[in-house]
C-alpha cells in the first residue's frame, strides 16, 4: 500500500505551519501576506491544510507558557527590568511562541483524542443531541445528525463533501455544470438533482433517495443507480451490499425527531441512538450481532428510546456512575 497521499498531507501540513509563523512574524506585512494568500490558491488541499492549521493554532494557543507571551501580552509586574538588560526586537518573541506551538500542536494532533481530531478536520460539526442544518456557498442545504462532522471541498469542476462521521441529510441545489458528490468512507454518492441521507455506522455506509436519483458506487466499482425510496448499504470491510425499498416520507426523518430503524443489526441501532444519547453507552455481547431491529424511536427522550429498543429486543441496559450506560446482549444478561 502506497504511503504517498499521507506523506503529502504531512507536507502541506508543515507548509501550512510555516506560512502560519511567517504570518505571525509579519503581522501587517502586505506581501508576506499576498504570498501565503497565493499558496492557499494554489491547490484545494492547500487550503484544507490551512483551515486545519488555524483549528490547531487556535487550540493550542491557549496553552502556551507565559514565558513565551509576547512582550504587550506580559502579565503586569511592579519590578521595572534591570537597566543593563537587553531584549531582542519584537519579533524574537513571536518566533520562540511560534516555535513553541508548532512542536505543540504536533503533539496535540498526535495524542488527541478521536473527537478532537474530527473537529479539526471538520469543517461543520454537531455535539451529541444536536441537530444542525448549514447553507453551502452554492445554497445546498446539508442538515447533520447529532455527533456528526463534514468537510467541504468545492473545486472548479465538482462540488464535494465528505461526510466524515455520523449521518446528513442532503437538499442539493441544482447546477447543471457543476456535479456534487458525496464521499463516506471508499463510497460515493453523486447527485443527480435530488434529496438524500447518508449515514455511516460502524463498516456500513448507507444512502437512502428521498427525492431525485442519486448514483452510488464503492471504489472502483461500477455505479448504481438509485431512485425515490431506495436505500443501499454496503459493508466495506467485506464489500456486501444490499439495495432495498424505503418510504420516502423515511429518509432524514431524524430532522424532526423520530427515528425509523429498518431491518439494521442492534449494534448499529445502538450507534445511531448514541449519537442523541446523554452519555456514553458501552456494550457488551454485541460483537458478532446479527439481529436485525426496527421501529420508531422519539429521540427527543433518548433515554426511553433506548430503553424501549432494549427491551423490545430482550438487552439490558444497565446505568453506570460518571455517566456510563452498559448494554449486555440478551445471552449475557443475567
Amino acid at each position: 500500500m502506497s504511503t504517498q497521499p499521507t506523506q503529502d498531507a504531512g507536507r502541506v501540513m508543515l507548509e501550512a505551519a510555516t506560512w502560519k509563523i511567517r504570518l505571525n512574524e509579519a503581522r501587517h506585512d502586505e506581501t508576506v501576506q499576498a504570498e501565503c494568500a497565493a499558496w492557499r490558491a494554489l491547490d484545494p488541499a492547500h487550503e484544507r491544510a490551512w483551515r486545519r492549521m488555524e483549528r490547531v493554532w487556535a487550540v493550542t494557543g491557549e496553552l502556551l507558557p507565559p514565558m513565551v507571551q509576547a512582550p504587550d501580552q506580559r502579565p503586569a509586574t511592579s519590578c521595572p527590568p534591570a537597566a543593563s538588560r537587553s531584549y531582542a526586537p519584537l519579533r524574537r518573541p513571536l518566533r520562540i511562541a511560534a516555535g513553541c506551538m508548532l512542536p505543540l500542536a504536533a503533539s496535540l494532533l498526535a495524542f488527541a483524542t478521536p473527537d478532537l481530531m474530527l473537529r479539526l478536520r471538520a469543517d461543520y460539526y454537531t455535539k451529541t443531541g444536536e441537530t444542525r442544518t448549514v447553507i453551502l456557498s452554492d445554497a445546498t442545504a446539508v442538515t447533520l445528525a447529532g455527533h456528526s462532522a463534514i468537510a467541504v471541498h468545492y473545486s472548479g469542476r465538482e462540488r464535494g463533501v465528505t461526510l466524515l462521521a455520523g449521518e446528513a441529510f442532503f437538499n442539493v441545489a441544482h447546477d447543471g455544470k457543476h456535479g456534487f458528490a458525496v464521499r463516506a468512507g471508499n463510497v460515493t454518492a453523486r447527485d443527480i438533482g435530488t434529496t438524500f441521507d447518508v449515514r455511516m455506522t460502524g463498516p456500513d455506509v448507507r444512502v437512502a433517495v428521498r427525492e431525485g436519483i442519486v448514483d452510488v458506487a464503492r471504489q472502483s466499482d461500477p455505479a448504481l443507480r438509485l431512485t425515490a425510496g431506495q436505500q443501499w448499504t454496503v459493508d466495506q470491510h467485506t464489500g456486501k451490499t444490499h439495495r432495498g425499498a424505503i418510504d420516502p416520507d423515511e429518509v432524514g426523518s431524524w430532522r424532526s425527531g423520530q427515528m425509523v430503524l429498518n431491518d439494521v443489526r442492534f449494534s448499529e441501532a445502538i450507534e445511531v441512538m448514541g449519537r442523541y444519547y446523554p452519555g456514553t453507552i458501552v456494550t457488551h455481547g454485541l460483537e458478532h450481532d446479527t439481529i436485525p431491529v426496527g421501529g420508531v424511536y422519539d429521540l427527543r427522550h433518548p433515554r426511553e428510546a433506548l430503553e424501549a429498543l432494549c427491551a423490545l429486543h430482550g438487552n439490558r441496559l444497565v446505568s453506570l456512575p460518571a455517566g456510563f450506560t452498559l448494554i449486555l446482549a440478551s445471552h449475557n444478561a443475567p
